[in-house]
């Protein structure tokens, strides 16, 4: 006795439009995931941007805008979220260390003041840290004029001007800046080791969540609208 196994034309229909079917989604698929990668990295980048409210202390409209997303495409399927340092202003560099933590670079102003230092007692690689005689903007940042200041105001004279160094007779006062006024001397910045941050942005938390929420929703859209308009 023998079963015979068979299949009708109706059959043989519906298995080629399932063939048909999944030959189109493999062709569409590769683009329908960038689009949906693309979709969640932009989410992650609003939600990251967002974010430095709570974790930086007043962050600058500079800081809250600070990350960009370099996108996937069907051919690389990798996107990133990142801080980039487009405008010149080195946004990866500030917000590296409330990611990752680490000792702070020397900032721009600071290599130049360390560099023009008159009696070579500021430490190599200092920080420079303002004083209460600096008024400071609303995010705690020096001004550029404040800075601009200083430094046309070097090498004045006894009775006015600024110098970098340790005043003579110090009495125990740090190496910094200081202001010559009325044969009186002001600290405006104090010259210190450079601080170490510990790690508080945490992004890939912060970013994970929105990818892990939206992602398969996206994918399930951009394959629906890559099939219904593809030729």
């Amino acid at each position: 006795m023998a079963i015979e196994i068979s299949i009708d034309q109706q059959g043989l229909d519906a298995l080629r439009r399932a063939s048909a079917w999944s030959a189109a989604v493999d062709k569409q698929l590769p683009f329908a995931t960038s689009q949906a990668i693309n979709a969640v990295a932009f989410d992650g980048r609003t939600a990251a941007n967002k974010a430095t409210i709570g974790y930086f202390n007043q962050p600058t409209k500079f800081t809250q805008t600070a990350f960009l997303v370099q996108k996937s495409t069907k051919r690389n399927l990798v996107a990133a979220i990142y801080a980039n340092d487009q405008s010149g202003k080195n946004r990866a560099k500030f917000l590296r260390y409330g990611i990752q933590g680490g000792t702070r670079a020397q900032k721009g102003f600071e290599r130049y003041f360390a560099g023009v230092s008159n009696d070579g007692t500021i430490p190599p690689g200092a920080a420079f840290v303002p004083t209460s005689a600096i008024k400071l903007d609303k995010s705690g940042n020096v001004s550029r004029a404040t800075i601009k200041r200083v430094a046309q105001g070097l090498g004045g004279n006894a009775r006015g001007g600024f110098f970098i160094g340790t005043p003579r007779g110090s009495g125990g006062r740090p190496p910094g800046i200081y202001r010559r006024s009325r044969e009186r001397l002001f600290a405006y910045f104090i010259a210190q080791s450079r601080p170490r941050y510990r790690s508080r942005f945490p992004l890939p938390d912060i970013a994970g969540k929105v990818i892990e929420r939206r992602f398969n929703g996206y994918l399930r859209s951009s394959l629906e609208r890559a099939l219904a308009t593809a030729r």
